[in-house]
């Protein structure tokens, strides 16, 4: 219908000139209305919406809302090399570093600061790896030149040593649980176990064809796992080191030993030094599950997987539980002993590709340079920081399992991290059997 002259005339005379009567069309679905509705949609569902509670150990309650280091410390003359492990964290609160000939620690309770030793003649080394007992001031370190020495740093006395009879690097060295024994890994595939209390090797095998990067003692202490730098994981068991009882693999098609050129890149990951493209792995067992070992890889792999040891009754080659895609180098994990969560540190990232290129590209991604915290299980990453400007080699966990140490041979500096938090309340629950004594 169309309006009259007239009409309008009379309608603006008694003031219905905008009255909807006199205009004729559908506005149900006028854009304005339909975004009214879809406003009053929304604001109704956020009444109604409940954010998921963060548990008060989780690191997003901690590590993602700060997001900032704790504390940071230089390390003057530290290896440069990824793959060392110039840094420990004792059960007495004491943190040790190697510089190069000679370990400097810090007692953080009292922040006093202590040279522990040096190594006098160049035929030594420089100190590649080290590590503290897991009870008591015991630190043991093994040089570039075969040489392990094990020193008290309470008293600051040398306890044993044992010689270079090979001159091949000591790559890595893992203490076992609740005793004196260790074992130490060389750049020539070598494993040998030794006894503070004995003055030569209690046990040497071979069991990997590479350099043996990666190395740690289960828990419960009934396995120990090695990795190479092939991407090859060994599992051995405690009661026969002979004895391989697992055997897991990371897919690594690089050749080993392949020299790495960087190509111009607008970031600042070109100024940080590439490594040769091994597969090396960084391994950690699960403290709340025991039979839970981690394993991440670095370029081309970039994945970390999360492995069973219930399985091997039904195959010595398991297939991973779980496994999260990184597309970046993996470097250290470290499972959180108060929350279901998985920590790593990461170097250099790339673009996934299906066929990755033999020279690596660096690319822009959360993973770069970072500590990052994985939920378990689901695979989700909760928190990504960046914490160096370079590679993050390595990280050692305090006593207490909340804060973790960081260090970048770039910098050659250390960062201590709040990272996760303490249930309240964790202590033992009472028994029937700690109320009643049986007679």
């Amino acid at each position: 219908m169309n309006t009259t002259p007239r009409t309008n005339r009379m309608a603006k005379l008694f003031g219905l000139t905008d009255d909807r009567l006199l205009q004729f069309t559908d506005t149900t679905n006028t854009t304005p209305d339909s975004k009214m509705l879809t406003s009053l949609r929304r604001s109704a569902s956020q009444l109604f919406y409940s954010p998921p509670a963060v548990h008060q150990t989780s690191a997003v309650a901690h590590l993602g809302k700060r997001r900032q280091f704790v504390l940071a410390l230089d390390g003057p003359g530290i290896l440069q090399d990824p793959w060392a492990y110039p840094l420990s964290w004792s059960s007495t609160n004491v943190i040790a570093v190697a510089c190069g000939h000679d370990v400097y620690y810090q007692n953080l309770d009292t922040r006093q600061i202590a040279h522990l030793c040096n190594l006098p003649r160049p035929s030594l080394g420089r100190i590649r790896t080290l590590a503290f007992a897991p009870v008591g001031p015991s630190a043991a370190f093994g040089t570039t030149t075969g040489s392990i020495q094990v020193w008290d740093a309470a008293s600051r006395r040398r306890v044993r040593s044992w010689p270079n009879t090979d001159w091949m690097s000591v790559s890595v060295l893992a203490w076992r649980p609740c005793s004196r024994l260790f074992t130490i890994g060389k750049a020539d595939g070598q494993l040998a176990l030794l006894d503070v209390r004995a003055p030569d090797e209690v046990h040497k095998f071979r069991g990997h064809r590479g350099g043996v990067y990666g190395m740690q003692w289960s828990h419960d202490e009934r396995f120990m796992v090695s990795a190479d730098a092939h991407g090859t994981v060994h599992l051995w068991d405690a009661r026969n080191m002979s004895a391989r009882v697992g055997k897991m693999k990371h897919d690594s098609p690089v050749k080993v030993g392949e020299t790495i050129q960087v190509r111009p890149c607008d970031l600042q990951l070109t100024n940080c030094l590439l490594w040769p493209c091994n597969n090396k792995q960084a391994v950690a067992w699960c403290p709340w599950k025991p039979d839970l070992l981690a394993t991440g890889g670095t370029y081309p792999d970039g994945r970390i997987h999360i492995w069973s040891t219930s399985l091997l009754a039904s195959t010595l080659s398991p297939d991973p539980v779980e496994t999260i895609q990184t597309h970046s180098s993996v470097y250290s994990l470290q499972w959180s002993p108060h929350a279901r969560e998985l920590l790593s540190t990461h170097g250099f990232a790339w673009h996934p590709r299906e066929r990755l290129p033999e020279v690596p590209e660096p690319a822009a991604s959360p993973y770069t340079n970072s500590i990052s915290v994985h939920a378990f299980p689901g695979r989700r990453r909760l928190v990504s920081v960046t914490a160096h400007t370079g590679t993050v080699s390595q990280r050692c966990l305090s006593p207490d399992g909340t804060m973790v140490f960081t260090i970048c041979y770039r910098e050659e500096a250390m960062k201590m991290w709040k990272v996760w938090g303490r249930r309240e309340g964790a202590g033992k629950k009472e028994s029937a059997f700690d109320k009643f004594s049986i007679r």
